[in-house]
């Protein structure tokens, strides 16, 4: 199985998922796609989101 799988379910499931990834700094998409195997709802996605911008702030 893909690690990816949930998060791109997610992202094809959910168009406000994927409209907010979309509008996501790249520093953070790029975040979450590297822990995309952690990621497999939009709460979770908003939540690891906000940590890594806080990280950089």
């Amino acid at each position: 199985m893909n690690s990816t799988t949930s998060f791109d379910e997610l992202l094809n499931s959910s168009e406000s998922a994927k409209i907010f990834f979309a509008s996501l700094p790249d520093y953070v998409r790029g975040a979450v796609v590297k822990n995309s195997v952690n990621i497999s709802s939009e709460d979770e996605l908003h939540r690891f989101a906000d940590s890594v911008m806080h990280e950089f702030n």
